[in-house]
Protein backbone atom coordinates (compact mmCIF):
# COMPACT_ATOMS: atom_id res chain seq x y z
CA UNK A 1 0.00 0.00 0.00
CA UNK A 2 1.11 3.52 -1.05
CA UNK A 3 0.17 6.54 1.44
CA UNK A 4 1.43 10.01 0.24
CA UNK A 5 3.97 11.27 1.46
CA UNK A 6 3.78 14.50 3.58
CA UNK A 7 5.30 17.74 3.47
CA UNK A 8 2.88 20.11 1.62
CA UNK A 9 0.42 22.22 3.25
CA UNK A 10 -1.75 22.28 0.11
CA UNK A 11 -2.57 18.39 0.05
CA UNK A 12 -1.26 15.39 1.81
CA UNK A 13 2.14 15.51 0.14
CA UNK A 14 5.14 13.62 1.77
CA UNK A 15 8.35 14.59 1.56
CA UNK A 16 10.17 12.03 0.97
CA UNK A 17 13.53 11.60 0.36
CA UNK A 18 16.07 9.37 -0.16
CA UNK A 19 18.58 7.88 1.20
CA UNK A 20 21.30 8.80 3.21
CA UNK A 21 24.20 7.43 4.75
CA UNK A 22 26.17 8.74 7.66
CA UNK A 23 29.79 8.45 7.22
CA UNK A 24 32.88 9.65 8.98
CA UNK A 25 33.54 9.15 12.57
CA UNK A 26 31.34 7.74 14.90
CA UNK A 27 31.78 9.30 17.94
CA UNK A 28 27.73 9.45 18.66
CA UNK A 29 26.57 8.73 22.34
CA UNK A 30 22.93 9.25 23.48
CA UNK A 31 23.49 12.55 23.61
CA UNK A 32 25.56 13.44 20.93
CA UNK A 33 25.55 12.96 16.77
CA UNK A 34 28.24 11.49 14.99
CA UNK A 35 29.53 14.16 12.79
CA UNK A 36 30.34 13.73 9.50
CA UNK A 37 28.18 13.13 6.00
CA UNK A 38 26.04 9.95 4.91
CA UNK A 39 24.41 8.56 1.65
CA UNK A 40 21.19 6.41 1.35
CA UNK A 41 18.79 4.88 -0.46
CA UNK A 42 15.22 4.95 -0.72
CA UNK A 43 13.98 1.80 -1.85
CA UNK A 44 9.78 0.92 -2.92
CA UNK A 45 9.40 -1.71 -0.02
CA UNK A 46 7.08 -3.93 -2.15
CA UNK A 47 9.25 -4.69 -5.39
CA UNK A 48 12.47 -3.44 -3.85
CA UNK A 49 12.92 -0.53 -6.23
CA UNK A 50 15.52 2.19 -5.79
CA UNK A 51 13.44 5.76 -6.15
CA UNK A 52 15.73 8.25 -5.08
CA UNK A 53 19.13 9.23 -3.10
CA UNK A 54 19.59 11.88 -0.69
CA UNK A 55 22.33 13.37 1.62
CA UNK A 56 22.91 14.40 5.04
CA UNK A 57 25.99 16.30 6.80
CA UNK A 58 26.48 16.90 10.75
CA UNK A 59 28.71 19.63 11.90
CA UNK A 60 29.83 20.24 15.63
CA UNK A 61 28.63 24.06 16.57
CA UNK A 62 30.03 25.74 20.53
CA UNK A 63 26.20 25.18 21.50
CA UNK A 64 24.79 22.52 19.34
CA UNK A 65 25.07 21.23 16.02
CA UNK A 66 24.14 21.91 12.35
CA UNK A 67 22.55 19.24 10.91
CA UNK A 68 21.74 19.77 6.86
CA UNK A 69 20.09 16.98 4.38
CA UNK A 70 19.09 17.28 0.73
CA UNK A 71 17.76 15.12 -1.58
CA UNK A 72 14.93 14.32 -4.77
CA UNK A 73 13.02 11.05 -5.79
CA UNK A 74 11.23 10.23 -8.96
CA UNK A 75 8.06 8.10 -9.47
CA UNK A 76 5.92 8.21 -12.42
CA UNK A 77 3.31 10.40 -10.98
CA UNK A 78 5.68 11.93 -8.65
CA UNK A 79 8.69 14.07 -8.07
CA UNK A 80 10.19 15.83 -5.44
CA UNK A 81 13.49 17.66 -4.89
CA UNK A 82 14.41 19.40 -1.09
CA UNK A 83 17.02 20.75 1.49
CA UNK A 84 16.71 20.78 4.69
CA UNK A 85 18.86 22.87 7.27
CA UNK A 86 18.26 22.03 10.69
CA UNK A 87 20.17 23.92 13.91
CA UNK A 88 19.70 22.17 17.02
CA UNK A 89 20.99 22.88 20.65
CA UNK A 90 23.34 20.51 22.99
CA UNK A 91 20.52 18.57 23.98
CA UNK A 92 19.69 17.93 20.71
CA UNK A 93 16.21 20.27 20.38
CA UNK A 94 15.44 22.48 17.26
CA UNK A 95 16.73 25.63 17.05
CA UNK A 96 15.46 26.08 14.35
CA UNK A 97 14.73 24.81 10.75
CA UNK A 98 14.15 25.72 7.18
CA UNK A 99 12.51 22.73 4.94
CA UNK A 100 12.71 23.48 1.10
CA UNK A 101 10.73 21.46 -1.09
CA UNK A 102 9.56 21.45 -4.76
CA UNK A 103 6.98 18.79 -5.33
CA UNK A 104 5.45 17.96 -8.79
CA UNK A 105 7.27 21.84 -9.45
CA UNK A 106 5.41 23.43 -6.86
CA UNK A 107 7.33 25.01 -4.21
CA UNK A 108 6.51 25.00 -0.58
CA UNK A 109 9.36 26.12 2.30
CA UNK A 110 8.92 25.26 5.99
CA UNK A 111 10.37 27.55 8.81
CA UNK A 112 10.17 26.20 12.34
CA UNK A 113 12.12 28.51 15.11
CA UNK A 114 12.08 28.75 18.99
CA UNK A 115 12.00 32.11 20.30
CA UNK A 116 13.89 33.92 22.56
CA UNK A 117 12.57 32.06 25.81
CA UNK A 118 12.69 28.71 24.32
CA UNK A 119 9.70 27.49 25.74
CA UNK A 120 7.39 28.05 22.00
CA UNK A 121 7.81 26.90 18.08
CA UNK A 122 7.00 29.41 15.77
CA UNK A 123 6.08 28.56 12.78
CA UNK A 124 5.68 29.93 9.08
CA UNK A 125 4.86 28.34 5.61
CA UNK A 126 5.14 29.93 1.92
CA UNK A 127 3.09 28.10 -0.32
CA UNK A 128 0.79 28.83 -3.87
CA UNK A 129 2.29 32.68 -2.67
CA UNK A 130 0.29 32.50 0.53
CA UNK A 131 1.96 33.10 3.85
CA UNK A 132 0.79 31.09 6.99
CA UNK A 133 1.71 31.20 10.14
CA UNK A 134 1.24 29.23 13.48
CA UNK A 135 3.08 28.79 17.23
CA UNK A 136 2.86 25.63 20.00
CA UNK A 137 5.06 24.76 22.61
CA UNK A 138 8.30 24.09 22.53
CA UNK A 139 8.74 20.53 23.85
CA UNK A 140 11.85 18.37 24.52
CA UNK A 141 12.94 15.28 22.65
CA UNK A 142 11.02 16.98 19.47
CA UNK A 143 11.72 16.17 15.89
CA UNK A 144 10.85 17.87 12.78
CA UNK A 145 9.14 15.08 10.72
CA UNK A 146 9.23 14.99 7.14
CA UNK A 147 8.88 11.76 5.45
CA UNK A 148 11.82 9.77 4.70
CA UNK A 149 14.51 12.31 5.66
CA UNK A 150 17.02 10.68 7.44
CA UNK A 151 18.37 13.38 9.21
CA UNK A 152 14.99 12.94 11.10
CA UNK A 153 15.85 9.75 11.96
CA UNK A 154 19.41 9.54 12.91
CA UNK A 155 17.71 12.71 15.34
CA UNK A 156 14.96 9.85 16.73
CA UNK A 157 17.79 7.03 16.78
CA UNK A 158 19.82 9.44 19.57
CA UNK A 159 16.41 10.02 21.69
CA UNK A 160 15.54 6.02 21.30
CA UNK A 161 19.03 5.66 23.31
CA UNK A 162 17.72 7.52 26.31
CA UNK A 163 14.42 5.68 26.38
CA UNK A 164 12.71 8.96 25.96
CA UNK A 165 9.25 8.51 28.74
CA UNK A 166 7.77 11.01 25.98
CA UNK A 167 8.71 12.47 22.78
CA UNK A 168 6.92 14.42 20.45
CA UNK A 169 7.26 15.25 16.69
CA UNK A 170 6.15 18.02 14.05
CA UNK A 171 4.63 17.40 10.81
CA UNK A 172 5.04 19.71 8.26
CA UNK A 173 1.92 19.65 6.70
CA UNK A 174 -0.90 22.51 6.79
CA UNK A 175 0.14 24.71 9.36
CA UNK A 176 2.32 22.90 11.39
CA UNK A 177 0.90 20.03 13.12
CA UNK A 178 2.57 19.12 16.40
CA UNK A 179 2.22 15.21 18.12
CA UNK A 180 2.98 13.00 20.85
CA UNK A 181 5.26 10.08 20.01
CA UNK A 182 5.92 6.82 21.71
CA UNK A 183 9.38 5.11 21.70
CA UNK A 184 9.11 1.32 21.76
CA UNK A 185 12.02 -0.89 21.97
CA UNK A 186 12.22 -4.05 19.91
CA UNK A 187 14.11 -7.08 19.84
CA UNK A 188 17.84 -6.75 18.48
CA UNK A 189 18.21 -7.25 14.68
CA UNK A 190 21.71 -8.52 12.70
CA UNK A 191 22.36 -7.47 9.50
CA UNK A 192 25.91 -6.96 7.12
CA UNK A 193 27.72 -3.72 6.71
CA UNK A 194 30.38 -3.34 4.17
CA UNK A 195 30.98 -7.11 4.41
CA UNK A 196 31.01 -7.57 7.71
CA UNK A 197 28.52 -8.63 10.32
CA UNK A 198 26.70 -6.32 12.52
CA UNK A 199 24.35 -6.22 15.51
CA UNK A 200 22.04 -3.67 15.43
CA UNK A 201 18.99 -2.13 17.48
CA UNK A 202 15.57 -1.90 16.98
CA UNK A 203 13.06 0.91 18.15
CA UNK A 204 9.25 1.31 16.64
CA UNK A 205 8.52 5.18 16.99
CA UNK A 206 5.22 5.00 16.50
CA UNK A 207 3.86 9.02 15.42
CA UNK A 208 0.19 9.85 16.87
CA UNK A 209 -2.19 11.82 14.99
CA UNK A 210 -5.17 11.46 13.45
CA UNK A 211 -3.62 8.50 11.10
CA UNK A 212 -0.78 7.61 13.30
CA UNK A 213 2.18 5.51 11.10
CA UNK A 214 5.15 3.43 12.66
CA UNK A 215 9.31 4.55 11.69
CA UNK A 216 11.28 1.19 12.26
CA UNK A 217 14.66 2.75 13.24
CA UNK A 218 17.90 0.20 13.16
CA UNK A 219 21.02 2.11 14.55
CA UNK A 220 23.55 0.77 16.23
CA UNK A 221 24.90 1.20 19.96
CA UNK A 222 26.38 4.78 18.99
CA UNK A 223 23.88 6.26 17.62
CA UNK A 224 24.62 5.59 13.68
CA UNK A 225 21.84 5.25 11.59
CA UNK A 226 21.31 2.05 9.68
CA UNK A 227 17.42 2.22 8.13
CA UNK A 228 14.45 3.33 9.01
CA UNK A 229 11.37 1.39 7.64
CA UNK A 230 7.92 2.90 7.21
CA UNK A 231 5.40 0.64 6.68
CA UNK A 232 2.36 2.22 6.02
CA UNK A 233 4.18 4.48 3.24
CA UNK A 234 5.78 1.85 1.56
CA UNK A 235 9.23 2.50 1.80
CA UNK A 236 13.01 2.15 3.13
CA UNK A 237 15.78 3.99 4.33
CA UNK A 238 18.60 2.13 3.71
CA UNK A 239 22.69 3.32 4.64
CA UNK A 240 25.10 2.64 1.37
CA UNK A 241 26.70 -0.70 2.19
CA UNK A 242 24.40 -2.05 4.66
CA UNK A 243 21.87 -4.95 4.71
CA UNK A 244 19.51 -6.02 7.25
CA UNK A 245 18.49 -9.67 8.03
CA UNK A 246 15.16 -10.94 8.85
CA UNK A 247 13.12 -7.47 8.24
CA UNK A 248 10.32 -8.27 10.89
CA UNK A 249 7.22 -8.59 9.53
CA UNK A 250 5.30 -5.05 9.60
CA UNK A 251 1.69 -5.06 11.33
CA UNK A 252 0.48 -1.59 10.26
CA UNK A 253 -1.12 0.78 11.28
CA UNK A 254 0.86 1.18 14.21
CA UNK A 255 0.15 4.77 15.92
CA UNK A 256 -1.14 5.27 19.19
CA UNK A 257 -3.34 7.60 21.38
CA UNK A 258 -1.74 10.64 22.97
CA UNK A 259 -0.31 10.89 26.15
CA UNK A 260 -1.85 12.57 28.76
CA UNK A 261 -0.76 15.95 29.26
CA UNK A 262 1.53 15.92 31.67
CA UNK A 263 5.26 15.84 31.21
CA UNK A 264 4.45 18.96 28.26
CA UNK A 265 7.37 21.29 27.73
CA UNK A 266 10.30 22.26 29.55
CA UNK A 267 9.62 22.37 33.42
CA UNK A 268 10.75 26.08 34.00
CA UNK A 269 14.28 24.98 35.57
CA UNK A 270 14.84 23.13 32.27
CA UNK A 271 14.50 25.54 29.69
CA UNK A 272 18.37 25.31 27.93
CA UNK A 273 19.60 28.48 27.00
CA UNK A 274 19.98 29.64 23.28
CA UNK A 275 22.95 29.54 21.28
CA UNK A 276 24.10 32.60 19.92
CA UNK A 277 24.50 33.06 16.04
Amino acid sequence: MRSTVVFSVVAAIVLTISALTFGGQSTAQAGALPIGSAQFRLIEADNGKSVGSAACSVTSLPNGYQVDSSGQMQLAEFSYRFTNNNRLDQYLDIVSDQLIGTVNGEPVTFNLSSDSTGRTFNVSIDAKGKTTTNSFDRHQRTTLLPDLDPAAYLEMAHFALAHPPTAWMVIPKQNGVLVPANYQPEAAASGIFHGQPISVLHTSVLVSSENGISVEIYYTSQGELLEADLPEQNFYVIRDGFVLKNRPHYKPPRGTAPPPPQQQGYPQSDYPQQPQP
